[in-house]
């Protein structure tokens, strides 16, 4: 019975004298950690919107003394102000030989585009990774270097239009077929194309190409497309437009301007198209002389014949003139009737969301306002809806953008934050056209804003 009892509280005191030695096993020694990891900023006083490198390398010695295998490399958290993320492409390994030892190299890009001045507080992206020591598998995190501060300067009084700050803009168009094949009521494809170096493609503004007196343009929704570069993203929207001439003559197609902010130079610039001109020919059938050309005399008794074809022709053109003109109005008509249309079901989409986002805003229900503006946004904006309210406010324009991030802040910031919901409720009962904002085309990674701890974890 004594045995016993002193094995029995001989246990106790064997545990706690072998505690020290399984916690050494279980924690990593800083020393022998086999990673390093180092972080690098293009720019630590960028302007606002425009695009700032961050690139994480991950070094592991060949001659390390214990073996580790990479468990997650956490993206880096955004701390303070307000910035657009987004991971570039995929990772990259490769070898690199230094003076003192070999190292396999893990490297991540990173696009960032500052939405506000001021201080920006950025959290390093860490690692977290695997290692064994004697049987027992450990995790272990690099330690942090510390928040990367990153001053934003503001904005630059534009000339016009919206802020566009890049490396690089360049516009160009392209026709479906010659544009000297122009036939009046007949439509031409015209292809209107936008690259920017440093932006992705949904922040290049849309291009007008405008009305003249005697040609329309229908412009169609555009297609984005974003490339991986060195440099970072570089984005190009194409935008494809039925350009429809009137009637026969000259088609004078105004200049296309877009004003943008050089990174590289700091100044403003103008990428311009120039201005076009293009002969509209009249259809088959009917001929319109020059202006320089004589009629032929006519001979002898057949002198009144001349006045007679005269006649027909002039009878012929009216009798085309107004056939074409009925049927140009009835095209009108069906374009009206199918707008109306199309307006009548919108509007019978949206009486749904916009009941339940009155009811949410009445109650002053932050959650209810998000659930409710952003099924709202998916009837408003069909196949190509926002998905979260950063996303959202930039759609619909000031000062529903300012109230979008203000009740952000308030569901997903680490402080309580003020917010107006008849601002919001304002702006999804009068909101632009769809057409006129954002559309459809392949999209990449969403927007993190303020900063998604819970990924980063």
């Amino acid at each position: 019975m004594v045995g016993r009892g002193l094995l029995r509280a001989g246990l106790p005191l064997l545990a706690l004298a072998a505690w020290p030695l399984l916690g050494a096993q279980a924690q990593t020694p800083v020393e022998e950690n086999p990673f390093v990891v180092r972080a690098e900023i293009s720019s630590r006083s960028p302007w606002e919107r425009s695009q700032v490198l961050y690139t994480v390398r991950v070094f592991r010695t060949a001659g390390a003394r214990r073996f580790g295998r990479i468990r997650r490399l956490n993206d880096p958290v955004l701390l303070q102000g307000e910035a657009l993320i987004e991971q570039l492409g995929n990772d990259r390994q490769y070898n690199f030989r230094s003076e003192d030892a070999d190292s396999l190299v893990l490297e991540r890009r990173y696009a960032l585009y500052p939405q506000s001045t001021g201080e920006m507080l950025l959290q390093p992206a860490s690692l977290q990774w695997i290692g064994e020591d004697f049987g027992f598998r450990t995790r272990s995190f690099v330690p942090d270097a510390g928040p990367e501060r990153i001053v934003v300067r503001a904005v630059p009084s534009p000339p016009a239009g919206r802020w566009l700050a890049a490396a690089d803009v360049t516009i160009w168009e392209e026709f479906e077929r010659e544009p000297g094949e122009l036939v009046a009521g007949e439509p031409l494809i015209r292809l209107l194309g936008v690259r920017v170096e440093g932006q992705p493609a949904r922040q290049i503004p849309e291009l007008r190409p405008g009305d003249g007196p005697n040609f329309r343009h229908f412009v169609e929704r555009a297609r984005f497309e974003d490339t991986v570069t060195t440099g970072g993203l570089v984005g190009v929207r194409r935008q494809r437009a039925a350009l429809l001439a009137l009637r026969a003559g000259d088609v004078v197609l105004p200049p296309i301007r877009l004003n943008w902010w050089n990174t590289t130079s700091e100044r403003w610039e103008t990428a311009e198209l120039p201005q076009r001109l293009l002969q509209a020919q009249a259809p088959i059938g009917q001929y319109v002389p020059p202006p320089d050309e004589a009629p032929p005399e006519p001979a002898g008794s057949a002198g009144w014949l001349a006045p007679l074809l005269a006649l027909g022709w002039f009878l012929t053109g009216v009798a085309w003139w107004t056939t074409r003109r009925l049927g140009a109005e009835r095209l009108v008509r069906r374009r009206f009737r199918s707008a109306l249309d199309r307006e009548s079901r919108r509007r019978d989409a949206l009486a749904g969301p916009l009941a339940a986002l009155a009811a949410a805003c009445r109650g002053n229900d932050a959650r209810q306002v998000e659930k409710a503006l952003l099924a709202w946004a998916r009837a408003w904006w069909s196949g190509d809806a926002p998905r979260d309210l950063d996303e959202l406010g930039r759609r619909l324009g000031e000062p529903a953008e300012t109230e979008c991030r203000r009740l952000s802040a308030a569901l997903y910031g680490p402080a309580r934050s003020d917010w107006n919901p008849e601002v919001l409720l304002r702006a999804a009962r009068r909101p632009s056209s769809p057409d006129k904002r954002t559309e459809p085309g392949e999209s990449r990674l969403p927007p993190l804003w303020p900063g998604s701890a819970a990924e980063s974890g």
